[in-house]
């Protein structure tokens, strides 16, 4: 894939994991906080098809893009801490076992990653250690959710290339 088609196509999964984010976001959940983390196909796809610095920039732009289109700086922080942890974690999982672990598997490990981030990053908004109580119910739900978006993520994945 040369250069222009390479930047057009992380453009485009940027794009579609700012709309998915946003999209996601107007369905209320079970638990404050929590969600299914469909944005982040577009960064797994990104990952398995494009490699590890294209994963990084759909999740930075979608980050970024998401905190100047929203302002909210809480979510921004929360995002933020649970990307720090999640998108390295995939990435090496990917590198490192790219035939012994399935897609699912390390969107599973990225969502523990991610939650295990996003509460910690909470606990140092707060100053209260409390919030990682509310951590099993995340785990326990990332578990689904990660193995389903890694299951769409394979499948765009294949797609984009």
């Amino acid at each position: 894939m040369n250069r222009a088609r390479r930047l057009v196509t992380v453009a485009l999964l940027t794009s579609s994991a700012l709309v998915a984010g946003f999209a996601e976001s107007q369905f209320p959940l079970p638990f404050p906080g929590m969600r299914l983390g469909v944005a982040n196909v577009f960064s797994l796809a990104a990952l398995i098809s494009l490699g590890p610095a294209e994963a990084a920039a759909v999740s930075l732009g979608r980050l970024a893009l998401s905190f100047l289109l929203g302002g909210n700086a809480a979510a921004f922080a929360c995002s933020a801490g649970g990307l720090a942890l999640s998108l390295p974690v995939m990435i090496t999982l990917y590198k490192i076992f790219p035939k012994s672990l399935s897609v699912p598997a390390i969107s599973a490990a990225g969502a523990y990653a991610f939650n295990i981030g996003q509460v910690t990053a909470i606990a140092a908004i707060t100053r209260t250690h409390t919030i990682f109580a509310y951590l099993p119910p995340l785990l326990i739900a990332g578990a689904a959710t990660g193995y389903a978006v890694g299951r769409t993520a394979e499948w765009i994945g294949e797609r984009v290339k």
